[in-house]
């Protein structure tokens, strides 16, 4: 008897249908929460990535800053060196003008 009623039950279509629906709704239940999982890591790895820009966007602006500052130095040096050699070129420019002349 007991036999014939798990039978029964085992071959009856709601039972297979209730049991598809209740598999079908855990399945969606559990994709749902790993969705939301998944997409709270992604946001996390967002903002660290944001950050991490940010950090090197300031130092690449630092560095700039300072290659800047190193290049206005050597301009400045370049300048100097120039007057150097203009001074230089025309102390030479007089000295052999003297010399050409006492010859």
């Amino acid at each position: 008897m007991e036999y014939q009623v798990a039978s029964e039950i085992a071959t009856s279509q709601a039972v297979w249908a209730i049991l598809c629906i209740v598999l079908a709704a855990y399945f969606i239940r559990e994709t749902r929460k790993e969705k939301a999982e998944s997409e709270a890591q992604l946001l996390i790895m967002y903002e660290n990535q944001r950050i991490e820009s940010a950090n090197r966007e300031k130092n690449l602006m630092d560095h700039l800053e300072r290659s800047n500052e190193s290049q206005a130095k050597t301009a400045e040096t370049l300048e100097q060196i120039q007057g150097s050699l203009s001074s230089l070129e025309k102390r030479m420019d007089r000295m052999e003008k003297y010399h050409i002349e006492r010859s």
